[in-house]
C-alpha cells in the first residue's frame, strides 16, 4: 500500500490518538519526566513533579518555602513548560509543600530517562508479536516504536516507585492508599 492508501492509514491512527487522547496524556507525561530539566538543577534538587490532572502539573516541594517560592515563579516555569513540551497542555502548577519523599533524588545520581530504559526480551518478544499483526510496515514500524515507548515508560515509572490502579490502570506514586481518580482502595476498605 503505498501513497493515498498510506496517508489515509496516518489520518485515521491520528484519528484514533486523538480521540483516545493519548497524544495529550503523552505530553502530559512528559511534563512530569522533563520535570528536572525544565526547572533547573537547584530548584529540581528542592522539588519533584508528580502528576497531571486535569492540565494541572502537581510539584511537591521540600518546604513552604520552596512552594511559596515556584509559586511566584509559576508564569515563568509555565512558559518554560510551553517551550519544552508544546503550549496549552499545562495550564496551572499546584506547589505542595512538605509532601516530598526524603532523600529524593540527588542531582548527581541522575534517575534514567524512559528512553534509555532496557526492556526484558519478554516484553521485546510480546512487542514484536503485537505489531507483527499490521500488515502496513511504516505503519507497524510506528506501532513498534509506540509499544517500546509505553512499556520503557511503565517500566520507568515501576522504577520510580509508581504502581498502577487495579481497577482504572491509572499510575500513581505508591504510598497512597487509594486511587485519587475511581476511589478505589486497592483490597483495603478505607476509614469513614
Amino acid at each position: 500500500m503505498t501513497g493515498r492508501g498510506e496517508a489515509h492509514l496516518g489520518r485515521l491512527l491520528d484519528g484514533v490518538l486523538a480521540n483516545l487522547d493519548l497524544r495529550t496524556r503523552f505530553r502530559e507525561h512528559m511534563a512530569v519526566m522533563a520535570w528536572p530539566q525544565i526547572a533547573g538543577r537547584v530548584v529540581a534538587s528542592h522539588s519533584e513533579a508528580e502528576a497531571v490532572r486535569d492540565g494541572v502539573l502537581i510539584v511537591a516541594t521540600d518546604t513552604a518555602v520552596w512552594a511559596q517560592e515556584l509559586q511566584m515563579r509559576q508564569r515563568e516555569l509555565l512558559e518554560l513548560i510551553a517551550k519544552q513540551i508544546g503550549a496549552g497542555v499545562i495550564r496551572e502548577i499546584h506547589f505542595r509543600s512538605g509532601r516530598r519523599r526524603k532523600g529524593g533524588t540527588a542531582p548527581t545520581a541522575r534517575r534514567p530517562r524512559p528512553a534509555e530504559i532496557k526492556l526484558g526480551g519478554r516484553q521485546q518478544r510480546q512487542i514484536a508479536e503485537a505489531a507483527a499483526k499490521i500488515e502496513d510496515e511504516a505503519l507497524r514500524e510506528r506501532a513498534a516504536r509506540a509499544f517500546s515507548a509505553l512499556a520503557r515508560m511503565a517500566e520507568w515509572r515501576k522504577q520510580g516507585g509508581w504502581r498502577q490502579c487495579r481497577r482504572c490502570g491509572r499510575w500513581q506514586r505508591v504510598g497512597r492508599h487509594w486511587c485519587s481518580t475511581c476511589s478505589h482502595s486497592g483490597g483495603r476498605r478505607r476509614k469513614r
